[in-house]
């Protein structure tokens, strides 16, 4: 990316406190542990490396059965079919068109700061958030507190 472009984005950024990290990304950074990792969150390609940053994350589209044009919606019951076929996974990472939002191992959502009542957005791309291999970066003492937060949300809005 170009000094031009990476300008535009931080003179539209929807975050007037920090305007190098966009609203959305930063909320899914911070939930993640990873917010510092890097300066920039504008695109998807600075939040996947952000997270990478302590977690593996990784495609899993064709593991869930996405298709083009599925929605959130749609996905979420996909998600719940798919419920415990790879016990290693952590939380789905879900980008919309100008949005990105953090989903449960059951198709739950965990963050999403433009909810609606209805969900409708086409799903763009979906990762899936796994703790990293064994001896890479000593995050663990991080990676279990960001777990319980994210225990704790869920427990919050019902879903165990």
């Amino acid at each position: 990316m170009n000094y031009s472009e990476r300008k535009r984005m931080r003179e539209n950024s929807n975050n007037a406190k920090n305007r190098n990290k966009n609203v959305c990304a930063l909320v899914v950074a911070k939930a993640l542990g990873v917010d510092g990792a890097t300066r920039y969150l504008h695109t998807w390609d600075d939040l996947a490396r952000a997270i990478r940053w302590m977690w593996s994350f990784r495609s899993v589209k064709s593991a869930v059965g996405m298709r083009e044009g599925d929605t959130v919606g749609k996905l979420r019951a996909k998600l719940a079919k798919n419920y415990g076929s790879d016990p290693k996974l952590y939380l789905y990472v879900a980008m919309t068109p100008e949005h990105v939002i953090v989903l449960g191992p059951k198709g739950e959502t965990v963050i999403d700061t433009a909810p609606t009542k209805r969900d409708v957005r086409p799903v763009l791309k979906l990762y899936g958030v796994y703790a990293p291999e064994s001896g890479r970066r000593g995050c663990t003492v991080k990676q279990w507190r960001v777990s319980q937060y994210v225990e704790r949300v869920r427990q919050a809005k019902g879903v165990v």
